[in-house]
C-alpha cells in the first residue's frame, strides 16, 4: 500500500497532517504528527495500525499523553490517539493478592514528599470479578465506574491521568501497588495483524515495564481480575491518595525518573531511595529553571512547563540533573518516561 492509498482508506476517521502534539500531552510540549488520528471505536483501532503497517509507516499510540516527551521535531508516521473506551464486567474470578515486590520507595519526609503508607491495606477477600477493559478508556472514570460498583483495586492508582493501555503498557504504580497485580491476560493486535490474547505470566511485568515495550504488539483491551472488597474502605483510600497527590505540579509528564534499588541506596549511604528527596537534598537542584521548563518547587522529582516551553527545554534540565547526578553520586538517574520522535544522540547526556 502507498501513502496516498494509506490517506484513502483512513480519511474516513478524520485523518489530519502535520498534527500538532502540545496539546495532547501532559508537558504541552512537542512538535506535530506526520499524520494523526483519534479513535473510538476497537474496529477504527485496529483499522488504523493495519492500515499503516502495510503502507510501512511507523504507528505510535497516546492515551491522555501523560508520561511521554514529544520531540520538537515531532513525531513521523501515524500517531493514534486511543479514546476506544468500554468496561464490562464479567463473571466471578478467582483473587489473591499478587505481592511481587516491584516496588522502590522509601520516603523520608511525608510532609514535603507524599507517603502511602497510612492508607495501604490487603483486600480481604477471594471474591473476584472478571473486568474487560478497552484500551482507551481512561484511568480516573475507570476506578470511579468500578468502585462505585464496589468492585476494588484500582484505587492505588487514583490521581494518575492516562488510559488502561498505557497503564499496562508501564505497569504503573501507585505506593506500593503495580497495576499487574490485577492482570490476568491482554487482549493484542499482534504482529500478523491477528487479535490474540497473552497471559499475565508471558508480559514480563517488572517496575516501569512491561513486554509490550519491546515488541510490535499493541493492545486492545484487557481482561482483569479485581477483588469485590469493602467499597467504603476503597473509596476513602482512592480520595485520600489523590488528596495527596495533588502536591505533584501541574503541566508536567509525572515523576520523571525511576527510583534507585535499595542496594544502590545503601552503597551510596542516602536516607531515601526517591529522586524527588536526592534532587532537592542531594543535588541542590530544586527550583532550578532553564528556559521554561523548571525542577518543580513542589517535588523535585517533576519538571514544571510553562508557557513557551519546549522539548529541548525539557531536555537541557535533565541534562543539568544528569551531569550533577554523575559528578555528585557517580550515576545517572534512569528516566521513567518515553521519549517519542528523538534520536540516540539528542538523548546521550540523559539515559
Amino acid at each position: 500500500m502507498t501513502s496516498n492509498s494509506f490517506e484513502k482508506e483512513i480519511k474516513p476517521l478524520e485523518l489530519k497532517k502535520d498534527y500538532p502534539l502540545a496539546k495532547h500531552t501532559t508537558w504541552k510540549v512537542g512538535g506535530p504528527a506526520e499524520y494523526f488520528v483519534e479513535v473510538k471505536t476497537k474496529q477504527d483501532l485496529i483499522k488504523s495500525i493495519i492500515a499503516a503497517r502495510k503502507a510501512d509507516i511507523a504507528v505510535t499510540i497516546i492515551g491522555w499523553g501523560s508520561n511521554i516527551l514529544v520531540s520538537d521535531k515531532g513525531i513521523k508516521g501515524l500517531v493514534i490517539k486511543n479514546s476506544y473506551s468500554e468496561i464490562n464486567i464479567l463473571e466471578e474470578c478467582s483473587y489473591s493478592p499478587d505481592k511481587t515486590n516491584y516496588a522502590r520507595l522509601k520516603q523520608v519526609d511525608s510532609s514535603q514528599y507524599y507517603s502511602f503508607t497510612d492508607i495501604d491495606y490487603i483486600e480481604e477477600t477471594s471474591v473476584a470479578r472478571k473486568v474487560n477493559i478497552s484500551s482507551g478508556t481512561p484511568l480516573p472514570l475507570t476506578i470511579n465506574t468500578l468502585i462505585r460498583q464496589g468492585i476494588t483495586g484500582l484505587q492505588w492508582f487514583s490521581g494518575i491521568p492516562g488510559t488502561i493501555g498505557g497503564a499496562v503498557y508501564n505497569n504503573i504504580h501507585g505506593g506500593s501497588h503495580f497495576i499487574a497485580e490485577f492482570v490476568s491476560r491482554v487482549e493484542v493486535l499482534d504482529e500478523n495483524n491477528n487479535l490474540t490474547w497473552i497471559d499475565k505470566e508471558q508480559l514480563d511485568f517488572a517496575y516501569d515495564y512491561s513486554i509490550f515495550q519491546t515488541n510490535t504488539n499493541y493492545i486492545v483491551s484487557v481482561e482483569f481480575c479485581f477483588p469485590i472488597g469493602d467499597k467504603d474502605k476503597a473509596l476513602a483510600a482512592s480520595t485520600e491518595w489523590a488528596r495527596k497527590k495533588s502536591l505533584q505540579p501541574s503541566n508536567s509528564a509525572g515523576c520523571t525518573y525511576q527510583n534507585i534499588t535499595e542496594t544502590e541506596q545503601e552503597k551510596l549511604g542516602l536516607e531515601s531511595n526517591s529522586w524527588g528527596y536526592i534532587i532537592d537534598k542531594i543535588l541542590g537542584l530544586k527550583g532550578k529553571q532553564i528556559g521554561q521548563a523548571k525542577i518543580s518547587d513542589k517535588h523535585a522529582a517533576f519538571i514544571e512547563t510553562y508557557p513557551g516551553a519546549t522539548s529541548e527545554d525539557v531536555i537541557k534540565v535533565m541534562e543539568l540533573i544528569a551531569s550533577t547526578s554523575k559528578e555528585k553520586l557517580g550515576i545517572i538517574p534512569h528516566p521513567e518516561i518515553f521519549f517519542l520522535g528523538f534520536n540516540d544522540d539528542e538523548l546521550k547526556h540523559i539515559k
